[in-house]
């Protein structure tokens, strides 16, 4: 329904010699296959990617307020309607962005960033569905040199209000509105600041509720866009996603969200302003440098293995048939090795020859993501040099046969007769047995022309 081979391949395409199901913290996997890293279209991989990012984030917050330093959080939106497509919105905002706020910004910017004492940003993307179309806004996590008043949130949001304004009517959108005629809050921009020492972590404050029980910190509201649901009849593409797959689905779902996938990749779910990471390195804080494939291929073979699949297992009676890889993680989670083994018994297979044992590891031995990767790129790349050597050879051996036929002397047929022989050969013989029949033939075709 996406579109992606990678996606449909993700989970299911093994990378080399088996499937591995795993466990870890209660919560099960699969080591051995493809993860895509699609952060915004793969429901598995973004659980992964963005449970990592989140607690970075927690980190950086905490960190950043012990160094007696202020974060506020912007959020950026535009005025849209049913009729706008979600690439042509998603483009403006780019634009608006650059002009106002990126490496276009003018002088107000700049000078803002100077007065408010502005260190660096990270800057999330998120996009939601409602009764007027698709809802595109950014978070961006503002570090600041100090920490500011109230007063002071208030001037920057209006500061930052007339830069957004300005930039989005250059980038060709739609003037936004400041202030909300209904109930007077914030529209287009929006800074909220914690209040300092709430809950002990700067990171984590009342954001907003997820399904109106739990609390809703930061960090999760620029990284969890995987569990978060609508809000005022708003959708997140996941809810599209789970109502585009139902039976009897209507086609309008399926449409939604293949224009949300056709928009989304190729989108970074955070960004890191210039300098920022290099700042919070100096200040003593390591940052997690892993791409976000890397962290989604190393959470999901990350855990204790339970089993060891075979590649031709897996494709025959797992993978092609629909519900039992997630039966199998499943029986995983509530009852470890034995549970599995009592489930592919129940699939007709025999434990010990379809399904063996897990390889044995010492602690801290198992490969990483990494590693299997590099070992299937060289088996890969050793797999096409003998593929290419064998051509070359093949082809060395036909320009050879060609030669010799060519400078056979006689009519038409002989040649004919001879390159019909050489073509046979060259599918049934071996390169020796192949130039003696060439040299034979050769001979024939000259006694023939002698004749």
């Amino acid at each position: 329904m996406s579109g992606l081979q990678r996606l449909a391949d993700c989970g299911l395409s093994v990378l080399a010699g088996g499937v591995t199901p795993v466990i870890r913290n209660g919560r099960a996997g699969f080591a051995g296959v493809v993860t895509c890293g699609s952060v915004h279209v793969c429901p598995c991989c973004s659980t992964s990617i963005r449970r990592v990012r989140q607690d970075e984030l927690e980190q950086v917050g905490e960190f950043w307020e012990c160094q007696s330093c202020g974060l506020v959080m912007m959020t950026l939106t535009m005025r849209h309607y049913r009729r706008d497509p979600l690439a042509d919105l998603v483009e403006k905002q780019r634009e608006a962005w650059k002009r106002g706020f990126g490496q276009n910004a003018g002088r107000a910017w700049r000078d803002a960033k100077k007065m408010y004492g502005v260190r660096g940003f990270v800057r999330a993307w998120e996009v939601t569905h409602g009764e007027n179309g698709w809802h595109a806004h950014y978070h961006v996590l503002l570090f600041l040199a100090r920490p500011l008043a109230t007063g002071q949130v208030q001037e920057l949001q209006h500061l930052a209000f007339e830069i957004w304004a300005a930039a989005l009517v250059k980038a060709g959108a739609r003037m936004p509105i400041e202030i909300s005629e209904k109930d007077g809050k914030p529209v287009a921009v929006k800074i909220d600041a914690p209040d300092r020492g709430e809950s002990g972590k700067l990171a984590r404050y009342l954001m907003k509720g997820q399904d109106g029980k739990s609390r809703w910190g930061i960090a999760q509201e620029l990284t969890r866009q995987d569990i978060k649901q609508g809000q005022g009849g708003h959708r997140t593409p996941f809810e599209i996603a789970r109502a585009a797959t139902v039976q009897d689905a209507d086609p309008i779902e399926v449409r939604l969200w293949q224009e949300f996938v056709q928009a989304a990749v190729g989108i970074r779910a955070l960004y890191w302003s210039n300098g920022l990471r290099a700042l919070l390195k100096e200040m003593g804080f390591e940052l997690d440098d892993r791409a976000d494939g890397t962290v989604a291929a190393d959470e999901a073979s990350a855990g204790t293995p339970l089993a060891r699949i075979p590649a031709s297992t897996w494709y025959r009676y797992i993978a092609r048939h629909p519900g039992r890889p997630l039966a199998l993680l499943h029986a995983a989670e509530e009852g470890g090795a034995a549970a599995v083994r009592a489930l592919i018994e129940t699939w007709g297979l025999t434990w010990g020859l379809d399904i063996q044992e897990p390889d044995v590891f010492e602690a801290g031995t198992l490969p990483t993501a990494d590693e299997v990767f590099q070992s299937l790129e060289r088996e890969t790349l050793a797999a096409r040099m003998k593929v290419w050597r064998d051509e070359f050879d093949r082809q060395d051996r036909e320009r050879r046969a060609n030669r010799i036929v060519r400078q056979a002397p006689g009519d038409w047929d002989a040649r004919k007769e001879a390159q019909a022989a050489a073509d046979a050969a060259r599918k049934s013989d071996g390169p020796e047995t192949f130039l003696s029949l060439l040299h034979r033939r050769r001979r024939e075709a000259l006694a023939t022309a002698t004749s």
